[in-house]
């Protein structure tokens, strides 16, 4: 074989060749194309498992039942009628407590209420007299003095008398208002009329009403407590 041949045919071997790693590498990137192409499709086609965020359905929250009162609540005052006098820490003498204490079971209206009343009204002085003509204790009005005075209550500064004809009056209006101690002490304080009249304008409670019971409740507690130390005393 010429010299010429041979080279001829080592160029045609090495173009072979050539075609040949180029046929694969083609092959191999098509290839690999293919595979990019299939893992794209898997990833874009298959479904999201990611899980679907669950519906929250919105309901009204469950509120504690509440008891709605279609009417006020009838009050009725504490009467202490079954347990031992205690005098309480006020400027009036053991024995002139003793002495509304008294009264007031008599009367059955409760004693520290009363108490209350007379700190307010008259601050404990006997002799109180008010420029709109309130007397003693418990400022018994001289529009009231008549009918009392036919009822034996005439010194209206004498102890038992003035708090005998302040706690008659409290008892016919606890009678008369179903034990409303709020609205009891609106009429003793503006009197009837004018408690109804409050009552009509939307004032259900005033300074005056608020101060009492409240000085009321602190008595009823000082003598609870007392009471309670004298048991564990005993």
């Amino acid at each position: 074989m010429s010299k010429r041949r041979i080279r001829d045919r080592k160029k045609r071997i090495r173009r072979i060749k050539r075609i040949r790693r180029g046929i694969l590498s083609g092959t191999a990137v098509v290839s690999v194309a293919a595979v990019v192409i299939i893992a794209y499709q898997a990833v874009t086609t298959e479904p999201d498992k990611t899980p679907e965020p669950i519906a929250v359905i919105q309901t009204e929250p469950i509120a504690p039942e509440i008891h709605i009162e279609t009417g006020k609540a009838e009050e009725t005052p504490r009467t202490y009628q079954d347990v031992d006098f205690v005098p309480l820490p006020v400027p009036m003498t053991d024995a002139d407590q003793e002495i509304v204490f008294g009264i007031c079971q008599e009367y059955g209206v409760a004693f520290p209420l009363v108490m209350a009343i007379i700190e307010h009204e008259s601050h404990f002085d006997r002799t109180a007299r008010s420029q709109t003509g309130d007397s003693g204790y418990m400022q018994i009005n001289d529009c009231n003095a008549e009918r009392l005075s036919d009822l034996g209550f005439s010194d209206l500064y004498d102890l038992e008398q003035n708090v005998g004809a302040g706690v008659y009056i409290l008892k016919e209006l606890f009678s008369r208002y179903e034990g409303d101690a709020t609205f009891v002490l609106m009429a003793y304080n503006a009197g009837e009329k004018g408690a109804r009249d409050m009552r009509e304008s939307g004032i259900y409670e005033t300074e005056y009403t608020v101060e009492i019971l409240e000085r009321a409740e602190a008595f009823s507690s000082y003598i609870d407590n007392a009471a309670i130390r004298r048991t564990r005393v005993r």
